[in-house]
């Protein structure tokens, strides 16, 4: 019994050295199975900080692709004037043109006729303005006449883009001239376009390509220009002197001019 239990711490003491030397002497042989066992499954990979940086733009290489801009395609006067003629129910072009400047509103209106009635076709806003309500006396006063005129002739020589002439003076403004001895009644009265006047009624440049167009078609003898002070459908005006009694008449005339002119 004594025997075996030497044998037994012998064979003990042995195995205690050889495995401690295993352990010491044999990591690089055990310690990755060990590892793959028992270390990577109660271990939580960490977080790279410094794979979790934004990605400099300038480290991607993207191709670019270009934007490819249709321009847009500018529509013609011609066109422009025929959507507005066709909303207005024309087929063809009208027979006769009217047009409304409102020097207080300072809109020029355009009127054709269809069917007997007068049909609205546009309104254009003027883009300048000079002088004041009443009519023009003399020439260099700014003032853009007030009554009924006819167009003289069309300019598509303009330093204004395009223009129509108004034949200021008509017959009435030379003879309310004589009877007050006044001369030098000035002309030159145009409707054009640019932004720019002095006693004319500009409309924009792609306006007055719209009316010049439209004029042409038409043709100058069968259109007339009303200039009125205000828009006499809607309200009135109180001329505070009188110092030219013919006003009166030149606006009663003018109010009944504009009657037939009524937008349903």
């Amino acid at each position: 019994m004594k025997k075996f239990l030497i044998h037994f711490i012998f064979f003990f003491t042995i195995l205690s050295f050889s495995l401690l030397a295993f352990y010491i002497l044999g990591k690089d042989i055990w310690y990755p199975y060990y590892k793959k066992c028992y270390v990577q499954k109660n271990i939580q990979p960490l977080e790279c900080k410094e794979c979790l940086k934004p990605i400099e733009q300038e480290c991607i290489a993207v191709p670019c692709i270009p934007t490819i801009h249709t321009p847009l395609e500018k529509i013609s006067s011609e066109r422009r004037l025929k959507h507005a003629l066709a909303d207005s129910d024309f087929i063809v072009y009208p027979t006769e043109l009217t047009l409304i400047g409102l020097k207080n509103e300072q809109l020029l209106e355009v009127w054709g006729k269809l069917n007997g009635q007068q049909v609205h076709i546009r309104t254009y806003p003027f883009t300048a303005f000079s002088g004041r309500l009443g009519p023009k006396f003399r020439e260099g006063d700014g003032q853009i006449p007030e009554g009924i005129y006819k167009i003289s002739y069309l300019n598509p020589n303009s330093k204004f883009h395009l223009s129509m002439r108004v034949n200021y003076p008509n017959t009435f403004d030379k003879k309310m001239a004589r009877q007050e001895k006044r001369s030098n009644l000035g002309g030159d009265i145009m409707i054009h376009g640019s932004d720019k006047t002095i006693g004319c009624v500009p409309i924009g440049d792609d306006n007055i390509e719209e009316l010049y167009f439209l004029a042409e078609k038409v043709g100058i003898q069968n259109i007339k220009v009303i200039f009125s002070p205000i828009d006499f459908r809607l309200t009135d005006i109180r001329i505070k002197t009188n110092k030219h009694p013919w006003m009166k008449d030149l606006y009663a005339n003018i109010k009944k001019e504009l009657k037939p002119f009524i937008s349903k």
